[in-house]
């Protein structure tokens, strides 16, 4: 419900793919990157990645840098049209917000049984 919540009103509004949003959230967070740690950080598999670099690349929101001897070696880093991603994050923040609202003082409980099970991924 959250995702699909997220996208219909803050992605897709943005002109972004939920995909793209990751893609653009990582290095928008780490600043320049390859599309190797972008897959590794956003947990999209490098095909998705690079096809989302594709479009997000078409549209202007990031630019693909070869800066060095290896060909192969490519960086990433956002345009200046592709830094509006900030305006939709806090969209995205309000609308998770909202939606997590309703656990009212629940949501403590929430939040340390979440975190149990992803310390239980990691074991």
């Amino acid at each position: 419900m959250l995702v699909h919540r997220l996208e219909s009103q803050v992605h897709r509004e943005a002109g972004w793919s939920m995909a793209g949003f990751r893609v653009m959230f990582c290095v928008w967070v780490a600043g320049e990157m390859e599309p190797r740690e972008i897959a590794r950080y956003s947990g999209l598999s490098r095909a998705a990645v690079s096809s989302v670099l594709n479009t997000l690349e078409r549209d202007g929101l990031v630019e693909r840098h070869r800066e060095s001897a290896d060909r192969r070696l490519v960086t990433v880093r956002l345009t200046a049209t592709g830094e509006r991603l900030a305006a939709a994050y806090g969209r995205e923040n309000d609308v998770e917000t909202a939606f997590f609202a309703r656990l009212g003082p629940d949501l403590e409980q929430f939040v340390e049984l979440m975190r149990r099970l992803l310390r239980g991924r990691t074991e």
